[in-house]
């Protein structure tokens, strides 16, 4: 899980700290068992190759979340695909935009509104097919803070269209 935090005030992105990654997590990992998927850490993985193919895949993870699978990944995912195990990849990614708020110039007569929003995307990669299994994105015009109960709605409603056995693109 990867995600990023842009500040209209600020020059670089800064990370997301622990507690959204933690949350999404969560919420990801209670859903995907809900609907009879097994969610395993990369630690918890057998084969150490994997957790080292995992980590080459973590640069890639916006590509992958919004299911954009490049030459680079469909590599990596075909060496994953040749060890021992049937496994689905999923891959989250968060991005939060504050917007620094409104302004009005009474000069111009220029009116500004800077606008928050929260966008969540996950995907269900094969490894063995190198497909895009399941996808889905969820954009909420606000920044809503990891203790506010629609942060967890909006997740949950991310893997609302999460059937198992079935193939939605």
């Amino acid at each position: 899980m990867v995600s990023e935090r842009l500040s209209e005030n600020s020059a670089a992105n800064e990370p997301v700290d622990g507690a959204f990654a933690t949350a999404l997590t969560g919420v990801a990992n209670s859903s995907l068992a809900s609907r009879r998927y097994t969610a395993l850490t990369q630690e918890s993985l057998p084969d150490p190759n994997a957790i080292s193919l995992l980590k080459q895949l973590e640069p890639l993870t916006s590509r992958l979340a919004r299911g954009a699978i490049n030459d680079d990944a469909q590599q990596i995912l075909a060496r994953i695909g040749t060890l021992p195990g049937n496994y689905l990849i999923l891959v989250q990614f968060m991005k939060i935009k504050k917007g620094s708020g409104g302004t009005y110039d009474p000069w111009s007569g220029a009116i500004t509104s800077g606008m928050s929003s929260t966008l969540f995307q996950a995907a269900l990669i094969s490894p063995s097919t190198g497909r895009v299994v399941w996808k889905n994105e969820v954009l909420e015009r606000k920044a809503f803070p990891v203790t506010d109960p629609r942060f967890s709605k909006s997740v949950e409603t991310l893997y609302q269209t999460l059937n198992p056995g079935e193939r939605n693109r």
